[in-house]
């Protein structure tokens, strides 16, 4: 070594050699850095010549200059030992150089050593040069032994974190990573691994009991930001140091112990009692990984070798850890799989759900795949389904074997569990927990049970249930998941519930779906059977017909289920009590027996007579004891059999009441409510089979006056058919002088239209004359200029004749054409002109009957609608019966001499959809409510006697409806006016 030499040191000396042994061991070895002095010089020379061999002679000041500058770097040296060392007069050293060891005798009487001295030395030098070299090689395989165990022990750990087939072994792999350290002599209190939280506020520790060495199956959780010591291991973890070393004293170390012990969760140890087990200074030695670090806790500082050792551990726990978090992610992706399969399995049992019914056969599974992924806390399972408007919530319960306990209702609300758990479900929780036990638990389950139809009191309830109990609820929109515990689930669990709650939710709307369709069904079969029970009441020829009937309602009774002893109805005669039975036998197959009997003979037949009299829906009367034996031997008096004679012990009579009797059933049994709810739709129906009963006797009572009056009614139909000739020949006139009416009124308007081209054509014949004698005399002047222009006046004046000569012609046509009979032919016709036209005719026509009548009327024609095809006739004869009828009433109104009221009329169209729309108001009084219904009636009208048919507004309405396939509909407000509109459709 160039700067450093090896020294062993024999000095008979005690207190030196008490020194040595207190601080360095004995033998010892001292490590000496080189310093400048004569000794070390000489020895570096002598190494560097190749010497075997040197010595050293110095005086008492050289002497105590090379002891001064050591004693520098051997703190604690002796101080009576310097003493005697710096007196003594000299040094001599005589040195052998081996290849890697020095050897050395020194003495401090300043006499050298002789040559045979040195020759001795010499000699021994060789002898231990051997002895080193052979150090050397056991130190080399030493070194290699302990790299080999160390490599073995990081192997074992490696091998460990490579078998871990779940994450839950890491905590085994924690546990070997520390029994190796032990294992290469790295003591300590105790030691683990810590995860830092994502905030690093929190470490999980995963350690040893310190009094016991066993790990802790769960974490310790230790804050890390409530003391230096630990808020430093974390600042150093950030930084990425490869690790930090914390040094405590004895005041320190009671602080941090204590800590750990109040402080931490899982903790097993008190304070007073970690203390006691704990170094009076504590040591932590921190390595970091990137999710934590490893922490030994002991009383002494680890050695370098061991600190490399732990580094190295490190370095493997990271790759364990890195293992466990990729067994981790496989695991939650492998138990997600899990999950998902799960709640596949309830959503295809719902989807396969047939019957309502097998929504208990969903909560049997529904239990059982939360067992298949692992939740074994609970012990009972279910479902409820919330009816807030009734404060009733209906609960389907599976019992610790998987079987499942009938749905029962109970109290929505009423003690604090359901009030709690009622307003997580309105607040929308997606899970709820309730810790309820003791008193408590014991007040919510006598509640439970006395306000519930599932069977079962408190006490065995409570027999069955832990104390605590937990519950959980998974929320949904009709419902919670119930899950009973006997303690509280894992997270994980309980982030499950709502994804059951979910599904469960698609499950239940299914149910809801085939409910309804059950529902649905069900009244499809009852209104079938409620149906043939009228169909056969309708088919009834005869009144000895009636007992036929009755069996058909007691088939249809039992086709939809209800499976009596025996099927009974009573017919009440009168207000004496007298009645009459069909009953059928006892499997109620056929009406067997009929009797008549007193209803006040026997105390049950009064009552039921009783429940009649009080006009009740329906009654059961529930028959034991002696109220059955006397009603046995009544009816048996009556020649009523019964099987097995009077052996039974109860008999339930359910009634539903009709208006002259009673439908029964006889069953040993409560039937449940619907029964009784069906009973009471057939006595319903059975009633109206007791009035068509009622209508045969009387058509057969009268059957034989019917005849002898047969004769009469041919002679009165006889008549009727004259008559009726006579009426339609009556009618057909009424219907030509409404035509001819309508003509008529024509006429005049028509007379009016007409004069005014005459007018023009005789105006503008005059007026060519003249210009003609101008045009001749304008020739005879040779002015053909003039005689041109006269010519081109003639001209526009004949344009002018032969318009106003065809618009007479129209005219003329168009009363032609309202007098004929209709073709009854369609023709594309333009709605608005024929509006228009008959507007005008309709007003010029009153005019002229009128001279003193005078109305406002007005158009408003849509121009898209384009040509209609309709019978041009027929319409226009709508048109002009409800435009005449428009005028009539704005006139009488006129007649009041009403301050400000102009009579007025307007006629407009337009286009709505597939559809031709034509209005007719007007303003004058309306239509009174009490004869809206009657106006389209033939022969009805409002005008007074002989100035109306009645008939204009039924020929309109059958024109409209029958003709033409639309709609004439009125709008009317009295004292405001009314609107006729015609809807036609456009083809």
């Amino acid at each position: 070594v160039e700067h450093t030499g090896f020294i062993l040191d024999y000095i008979n000396r005690n207190d030196y050699n008490s020194w040595i042994a207190d601080h360095l061991g004995s033998p010892s070895n001292i490590v000496i850095p080189y310093f400048d002095s004569v000794y070390y010089n000489r020895f570096n020379e002598s190494k560097k010549q190749g010497l075997d061999f040197f010595a050293v002679n110095l005086n008492q000041k050289e002497k105590n200059k090379f002891y001064l500058d050591l004693f520098e770097h051997l703190p604690g040296f002796p101080e009576a030992s310097k003493e005697f060392i710096l007196k003594q007069p000299a040094l001599t050293i005589s040195t052998v150089l081996l290849d890697n060891v020095a050897l050395y005798i020194e003495n401090f009487s300043g006499t050298p050593y002789s040559d045979e001295e040195n020759t001795v030395l010499m000699r021994f030098g060789k002898a231990f040069q051997q002895t080193y070299t052979r150090f050397l090689d056991l130190q080399r395989a030493e070194a290699q032994a302990r790299e080999a165990q160390i490599e073995a022990a990081l192997e074992r750990v490696r091998s460990r974190s490579m078998a871990m087939h779940k994450s839950d072994e890491l905590l085994e792999a924690g546990e070997i990573l520390f029994v190796e350290m032990q294992k290469l002599g790295i003591e300590s209190l105790t030691a683990g691994y810590v995860l830092m939280d994502k905030d690093a506020k929190k470490g999980l520790n995963y350690m040893p009991d310190p009094s016991t060495k066993k790990m802790f199956q769960l974490p310790v959780i230790i804050p890390h930001n409530e003391t230096v010591h630990l808020q430093q291991v974390v600042e150093n973890w950030k930084k990425g140091k490869p690790f930090f070393i914390v040094e405590m004293d004895e005041e320190e170390t009671i602080k941090h112990q204590t800590f750990i012990a109040e402080r931490s969760t899982n903790f097993t140890l008190n304070a007073e009692q970690l203390i006691a087990i704990s170094p009076a200074k504590l040591v932590l030695h921190n390595f970091y990984f990137k999710e934590g670090y490893l922490l030994i806790v002991g009383g002494i500082k680890l050695s370098v070798e061991q600190t490399d050792i732990m580094l190295r551990f490190t370095k493997v726990f990271q790759q364990t850890y890195t293992r466990f978090l990729d067994l981790q992610k496989a695991e939650a992706q492998a138990r997600e799989a899990l999950i998902e399969a799960a709640l596949e399995r309830i959503r295809a049992r719902a989807m396969a759900m047939h019957k309502s019914e097998e929504l208990k056969e969903a909560a049997i599974l529904l239990y059982r795949e939360l067992q298949s992924l692992g939740i074994k806390q609970f012990f009972n399972c279910g479902y409820v389904l919330i009816d807030e408007k009734n404060n009733i919530q209906y609960a389907w319960m599976t019992h610790q074997d998987g079987t499942i306990r009938e749905g029962h209702s109970m109290p929505l609300t009423g003690d604090w569990v359901m009030n709690e758990r009622f307003e997580s479900w309105k607040r929308k929780d997606p899970v709820f927990l309730q810790v309820v036990g003791g008193e408590q638990l014991k007040f919510h389950l006598d509640f439970v049970s006395g306000n519930t139809d599932a069977a079962g009191g408190s006490d065995n309830v409570l027999s069955q249930m832990p104390d605590p109990t937990v519950f959980y609820c998974g929320n949904f929109s009709e419902g919670y998941l119930h899950i009973l515990a006997d303690r509280e689930l894992s997270k994980e669990s309980e982030a499950i519930l709502p994804r059951f709650a979910s599904v469960f939710e698609i499950t239940f709307r299914r149910f809801l779906d085939l409910q309804k369709a059950e529902a649905q069904a069900r009244e499809a079969r009852i209104e079938a059977g409620l149906e043939r029970v009228r169909s056969r009441t309708l088919a009834m020829q005869s009144s000895n017909e009636l007992a036929e009937t009755a069996a058909v309602l007691f088939q249809q009774l039992m086709a939809l289920g209800i499976e009596p002893n025996r099927l009974y109805i009573s017919i009440i005669k009168g207000e004496m009590g007298e009645a009459e039975f069909w009953i059928t036998d006892e499997d109620g197959s056929k009406v067997s027996t009929a009797f008549t009997t007193n209803m006040n003979d026997n105390a049950t037949l009064l009552k039921m007579y009783a429940g009649w009299k009080q006009e009740k829906k329906s009654l059961v009367i529930d028959m034991q004891g002696e109220e059955l034996e006397t009603y046995f031997r009544y009816l048996s008096g009556l020649g009523v059999p019964f099987k097995g004679g009077l052996t039974q012990k109860r008999r339930v009579q359910d009634i539903a009441y009709f208006s002259k009797g009673f439908i029964g059933i006889a069953s040993p049994d409560d039937q449940p409510v619907e029964t009784i709810v069906l009973l009471e739709r057939f006595a319903a129906v059975f009633n109206l089979t007791f009035t068509r009963f009622n209508d045969l006797q009387i058509a057969e009572a009268h059957a034989a006056q019917a005849e002898l009056d047969l004769i009469a009614i041919k002679e009165a139909k006889q008549k009727a058919e004259e008559a009726l000739g006579e009426l339609q020949a009556t009618q057909k006139q009424l219907i030509q002088s409404e035509k001819m009416a309508s003509l008529g009124e024509l006429t005049a308007g028509i007379a009016h239209e007409i004069q005014n081209p005459l007018n023009f054509v005789n105006n503008f014949s005059e007026v060519s004359k003249e210009l003609l004698d101008e045009m001749k005399e304008a020739i005879e002047k040779g002015d053909t200029e003039e005689a041109k222009e006269i010519m081109q006046d003639v001209i526009q004046n004949l344009e002018k004749i032969n318009h106003h000569g065809k618009r007479a012609d129209a005219i003329v046509k168009g009363m032609l054409q309202h007098s004929r009979s209709s073709s009854g032919q369609k023709e594309p016709t333009d709605i608005n002109a024929l509006c228009d036209e008959y507007l005008r005719l309709a007003y010029h026509g009153l005019r002229a009957k009128d001279k003193t009548f005078n109305a406002k009327f007005e158009s408003d024609f849509d121009a898209s609608i384009g040509k209609v095809n309709v019978i041009p006739q027929d319409i226009g004869r709508v048109i002009l019966n409800l435009i005449n009828n428009a005028f009539y009433v704005v006139n009488e109104k006129k007649k009041k001499n009403i301050t400000g009221y102009e009579p007025t009329v307007m006629v407009s169209t337009r286009r709505v959809n597939d559809k031709v729309e034509i209005s007719v108001r007007d303003n004058g009084n309306g239509i009174p409510a009490k004869v809206l219904d009657k106006i389209f009636q033939p022969f009805f009208t409002t005008k007074p006697t002989g100035e109306g048919t009645g008939l204009g507004l039924s020929l309109s309405y059958d024109i409209i409806t029958k003709g033409h396939g639309g709609e004439l509909k009125v709008e009317t407000s009295e004292g405001i006016g009314s609107e006729f509109i015609i809807s036609l459709p456009i083809q």
